[in-house]
């Protein structure tokens, strides 16, 4: 489960690159359109399949013990809020038609996540 939580990184890396990328063009070219929307919606399919994955190896290894502090109490729950953003941002960048709120969505998630990133990995 671990090597799966660890493989599925990489895909939300490359999903969040490709979709700030086409959330960037859509801004530059001042449109929006279906392609930009599916970025958006793998990308935040792929962060959503990562927690649920995170949060089963959290419960399976019982990770609320407090061991590792960070990982206990930190970790999930600003993945929760990356998760979270991501989510709200996209929805409301594909009901506005805004590829500028994607694409700020994206980065805050991304800066989430970044922040939520266990400093030993």
């Amino acid at each position: 489960m671990v090597e799966l939580h660890s493989g599925l990184r990489w895909l939300v890396l490359l999903a969040a690159i490709v979709a700030l990328a086409g959330y960037g063009r859509a801004t530059a070219r001042k449109t929006f359109d279906d392609l930009t929307a599916r970025l958006g919606t793998v990308y935040t399919a792929l962060l959503g399949l990562q927690f649920l994955v995170g949060l089963l190896l959290w419960i399976m290894q019982s990770r609320w013990d407090g061991d590792n502090v960070f990982l206990s109490f930190i970790h999930p729950p600003l993945m929760l809020l990356a998760v979270a953003i991501a989510n709200a941002g996209t929805a409301r960048a594909r009901r506005n038609r805004s590829a500028t709120v994607g694409l700020i969505a994206v980065l805050v998630s991304l800066l989430v996540i970044v922040l939520a990133i266990p400093s030993w990995t």
